[in-house]
């Protein structure tokens, strides 16, 4: 999405799985930690910064936070064409 974009959250990617060079046995599952985070379907986000490389500013109710690109890619949005 772009900078000043509006969507609603449809879903997120469940990916649960062991990364390389970390501990073993632990499951690194960005889906748990958007929803730690408040990321749940049917709500809104606005992308406040997009710069195209670097982590995406995101505005979710009040809050405005930072997301890595990779994290970011798990949420899946339906764009609002107001």
């Amino acid at each position: 999405m772009h900078e000043g974009s509006t969507g609603e959250i449809t879903g997120i990617v469940n990916e649960g799985r062991h990364r390389k060079g970390h501990m073993p046995g632990v499951n690194h599952n960005g889906a748990a930690k958007l929803r730690e985070m408040g990321f749940y379907e049917g709500q809104m986000v606005t992308v406040v910064q997009n710069r195209g490389n670097g982590p995406l500013v995101i505005k979710l109710q009040d809050a405005r936070m930072m997301l890595g690109r990779g994290l970011a890619m798990k949420i899946m949005i339906k764009n609002n064409r107001s």
